[in-house]
């Protein structure tokens, strides 16, 4: 055997031999279940005894329990506790990491209901004039499908003696091609055209609120907004323009978006606001086959820099941004209550250093150094955490499978759209946790190792 294999084997032959096992798989399998079993044992007798109110009983329960775990080996029950503690704090950063990757799935997918592919915004002030060389300059592009005008701004609706301040979208009649709006609507329909009558969809939070009734001709919606042109007038009639439209239809896409934004469509929005040859933006489908990206760089190369061009993350980037920061920060808390967890391996090194200080006196009599000393503790240490650890991570992938396939955690919120807590495993999320395991416990066992060596003499 070489002299660098040799502090492995002799780390790997003490770990094995205090559980009777000769194969490191076969061990972390058996632990597995055993850990498993054990907590579901513990829990149902723990409900068990606290379900029977004797302070009496539950002393000797609790003491018999106690005496039976210390008659074990010292040092193979703190190694068990701290591979207790890794795989519990282990499991937790799975957990964890897993939902803000499902919420961050759920707010992305509730996004680009409405979001479109690409979105082209002016670089400066809130309008451009759309003429048709510009339009003939984006259609030349490879991969654009279709062109969505867009008109948005803030006006006031009336309703019913009801009013309230909303962002009014004027779009094209292609809109229903470029986004999945139409999947959203719960009440009415998606056709903001019908023969000769237009119509108006309103988000969810704007039905409520307005207290709505679809194609009510009687009380149909009031749009009204300030007069670009003209004298200043205390007359509403005269310093306002005014336009009806009837609602057609609802829809839950967003809660932000649904709360304050109605579409129309375009002809009306602009005869509402008088933008003319003006557009506050244009929404770009892309071909199959294509990515959004490639074409947003063909776009730009076309259009300068007197255009902004966002893709559908873009359009979202701060609430991403946002949920990705509070994930970081979650992720060093959870990652400190792992360090915190990890000094049990720090503790049972530290007893095993003592305990088997003869037996490092007589492998250095033999020759060994101090380094391959250091290096068999740090190998214990290792399988120990490298045990809880895989623990964690098959514990921790088992919980989330199960949330995601049964949904047995719900929100308790029931609106449609968020009823369970949604949760994504990502190998990229265990390889981050695996590395982050494997610092902490060398980390935790350099001194100890570096006693060890210290206190070892021929």
């Amino acid at each position: 055997m070489s002299k660098s294999r040799f502090p492995y084997f002799v780390a790997k032959r003490y770990f094995l031999s205090q559980r009777n096992i000769k194969s490191i798989p076969l061990m972390l399998l058996v632990l597995v279940v055993q850990m498993t079993f054990g907590l579901i044992i513990f829990l149902g007798k723990a409900i068990g005894v606290l379900f029977t109110f004797s302070p009496k009983k539950i002393r000797k329960t609790y003491k018999g329990m106690a005496e039976q775990f210390i008659k074990q080996n010292f040092i193979q029950t703190l190694s068990n506790i701290a591979m207790v503690g890794v795989g519990f704090g282990t499991a937790a950063l799975v957990i964890v990491l897993s939902l803000f990757n499902g919420m961050e799935r759920t707010l992305t997918g509730m996004f680009n209901r409405h979001n479109p592919e690409l979105k082209i915004e002016s670089n400066v002030g809130k309008s451009f004039p759309y003429e048709w060389t510009l339009r003939n300059k984006i259609e030349e592009v490879k991969g654009v499908e279709a062109i969505t005008e867009v008109i948005e701004d803030k006006v006031l609706i009336l309703y019913n003696n009801k009013q309230k301040v909303v962002t009014m979208k004027g779009v094209s009649e292609n809109f229903a091609t470029q986004t999945q709006i139409d999947t959203t609507v719960v009440l009415g329909t998606n056709n903001l055209y019908n023969n000769d009558t237009r119509y108006a969809l309103v988000g969810s939070g704007v039905y409520q609120e307005l207290g709505l009734r679809l194609r009510d001709s009687m009380y149909p919606l009031q749009f009204w907004y300030p007069k670009r042109k003209g004298k200043a007038s205390l007359n509403p009639e005269k310093a306002f323009n005014k336009k009806i439209i009837q609602a057609g239809g609802v829809f839950v896409a967003e809660p932000q978006f649904d709360q304050s934004t109605v579409i129309v469509p375009i002809k009306f929005a602009n005869s509402l606001l008088n933008y003319g040859q003006l557009r506050t933006g244009l929404e770009i489908k892309v071909k199959e086959g294509f990515k959004a990206t490639t074409v947003k760089n063909n776009l730009m190369e076309v259009l300068g820099d007197n255009f902004i061009i966002k893709t559908r993350p873009e359009q979202q980037s701060q609430v991403l941004r946002a949920l990705k920061i509070e994930k970081f920060f979650t992720y060093g808390t959870f990652a400190l209550i792992l360090g915190i967890a990890s000094f049990n391996v720090f503790f049972a090194l530290a007893m095993l250093s003592i305990e088997k200080n003869h037996d490092m006196n007589i492998l250095k009599s033999m020759g060994a150094t101090d380094g391959m000393i250091k290096r068999i503790f740090i190998y214990e240490g290792g399988l120990v955490a490298l045990s809880g650890a895989n623990f964690g991570l098959i514990s921790g992938y088992l919980f989330c499978f199960a949330q995601e396939k049964f949904q047995w955690i719900s929100t308790g919120a029931n609106n449609g759209i968020l009823d369970a807590y949604p949760v994504e495993t990502r190998w990229q999320d265990f390889l981050v946790i695996c590395l982050t395991v494997s610092a902490i416990t060398i980390f935790a066992s350099i001194i100890p190792a570096r006693n060890a060596a210290k206190n070892a003499r021929r």
